[in-house]
């Protein structure tokens, strides 16, 4: 018996080689977990949404709060970054998503930051440099904050170590950009209160 073996296109899998591909993030934004509603396109697809792929949202998945507010973190991009691994246990397969950012020099406004968010739970909207971007977290399985400081010693580096990780069910969402025009929907009813106020 003669066994026929097809060559099958692993799609999404083809090679990058010729494209630029540059380390880091270079945009985070940070929204309060019970702030935002997300309908997940994978079970909840909208009307006319069929062309959006699988783990990508559009403004019309993202459901903001009444009084919402976005905290833009300034950051370096050679000392921002975004890691996803994958893991597994009795439930199944799960997701750790971690972004790590170096801030130079204990001060007291970060000091001062840290201690009033530490108990936040939080989803990310980050940016990579090869102009992808990522929605980090869900309102169900949000981030958390956590933070290592220290002042080196010599020629060591006097800084804070600030690490928003989680677990979730999924990799992390695709998202058209992180702009305000990419994420709020101009046709949903906001209510009037509803703000995007600048946390730095």
């Amino acid at each position: 018996m003669y066994l026929q073996i097809y060559d099958t296109p692993a799609d999404g899998l083809e090679s990058a080689e010729g494209q630029l591909n540059a380390g880091g993030i270079r945009r985070l934004r940070l929204i309060q977990a019970d702030q935002l509603q997300i309908i997940r396109p994978d079970r909840f697809p909208l009307p006319g949404l069929a062309g959006y792929p699988d783990y990508t949202l559009s403004d019309q998945h993202l459901i903001f709060g009444a009084g919402a507010s976005l905290t833009e973190i300034e950051i370096i991009p050679a000392y921002a970054d975004f890691k996803e691994d994958a893991d597994s246990d009795s439930h199944g397969t799960f997701y750790k998503p971690a972004i790590q950012l170096l801030l130079p020099k204990i001060r007291p406004a970060v000091s001062i930051w840290i201690h009033r968010n530490q108990e936040v739970r939080w989803i990310a909207f980050i940016a990579d440099r090869n102009g992808f971007f990522r929605c980090v977290g869900t309102p169900e399985q949000p981030l958390r904050l956590e933070i290592s400081q220290g002042t080196g010693a010599g020629s060591g580096r006097n800084q804070t170590t600030l690490t928003i990780s989680g677990r979730v069910q999924q990799p992390a969402y695709y998202l058209e950009g992180i702009e305000d025009a990419d994420l709020i929907n101009p046709l949903a009813d906001f209510d009037e209160s509803f703000s995007f106020d600048f946390n730095s």
